[in-house]
């Protein structure tokens, strides 16, 4: 039996879809899809992967811009599309069902059991060994919160900073949690000072959940609050505002955070500019002549 979604037709005005790029709004159909088949959440990246015959890191990454684009929604480590019980339902009658269901599954993803949804809607559950540290029950807290301005422009600036020493990896870790410590008030310099050397030891880091035990036990022997910390940005570069680097930038942040970059005034060659520090001229995926550099083999496949 086919399985549908129900697609709204003003969804081609929407903001949040207006403002993907194309290739973001293939991956937001296709994971639609997906989750339409598995009871309206995805299921585990690696098994998205297998099935769509992908690597597993670009999963991850078009899970990761879609979370911040607010198309999907991270509840208890369960990914699912935005509103998805509201909008979709079996019948021209609301499923009187879905909430409960949608219950059900977030208890059993908890409790480290996956729930599998056939054509029928009949759930049969199996076991799932977590690959990784779960993180703390703070962190699904903090979905419901948003970062202000300057925590956005924080979160942009580690992000930014963990990439770079990321690149050419085959995996990015998830860094989803960078946002769970700037809520709980775990200062910038904290963050990026504990998690850049695990970073440069462990390879194949999955997810910066890895690290949370020591950011916070960082945090916790750092100085007193009220006392500024500086993170130290001696090795970056300025991007000036108007140059094609900036434009790269710029390109690269709304693809990656939803979000134009921020520009302010910085101090540059002893004189001030409009620009950004950055930990290099041109943003990962980019050449030094702002060039676009092609995919590896598996990552076109």
């Amino acid at each position: 039996m086919s399985l549908w979604w129900r697609a709204e037709c003003g969804s081609i005005d929407h903001p949040k879809l207006l403002k993907l790029s194309d290739a973001m709004h293939r991956a937001w159909y296709t994971l639609m899809c997906v989750a339409g088949a598995n009871g309206g959440a995805l299921p585990p990246t690696e098994d998205i992967a297998i099935r769509l015959r992908m690597n597993k890191a670009k999963v991850a990454e078009w899970i990761t811009k879609l979370v911040q684009a607010e198309l999907f929604d991270n509840v208890d480590g369960v990914f699912v599309p935005h509103n998805w019980t509201k909008r979709q339902y079996k019948s021209d009658k609301t499923d009187p069902t879905a909430s409960e269901r949608m219950k059900r599954y977030r208890r059993n993803k908890r409790n480290g059991v996956t729930v599998v949804t056939d054509g029928n809607d009949s759930n049969q559950l199996h076991t799932e060994a977590e690959a990784q540290p779960n993180p703390k029950s703070e962190q699904s807290t903090a979905e419901a919160r948003e970062l202000d301005e300057m925590g956005l422009k924080q979160e942009g600036m580690l992000r930014a900073a963990f990439t770079a020493e990321c690149s050419g990896r085959a995996v990015f870790p998830d860094m989803s949690i960078i946002k769970t410590w700037l809520l709980a008030g775990i200062a910038l310099a904290t963050i990026s000072n504990t998690v850049t050397p695990i970073l440069r030891r462990k390879q194949d880091m999955k997810s910066l959940v890895y690290c949370d035990a020591a950011v916070r036990e960082a945090h916790s022997k750092a100085a007193p609050q009220g006392l500024q910390v500086v993170v130290d940005m001696s090795g970056w570069v300025v991007v000036i505002e108007g140059t094609l680097e900036e434009t790269c930038w710029q390109q690269h942040t709304r693809e990656t955070t939803g979000r134009p970059m921020f520009i302010c005034d910085v101090m540059h060659e002893g004189r001030m500019v409009r620009g950004i520090k950055k930990p290099t001229p041109f943003p990962p995926g980019f050449n030094d002549f702002g060039e676009r550099i092609p995919p590896s083999a598996e990552d076109a496949a």
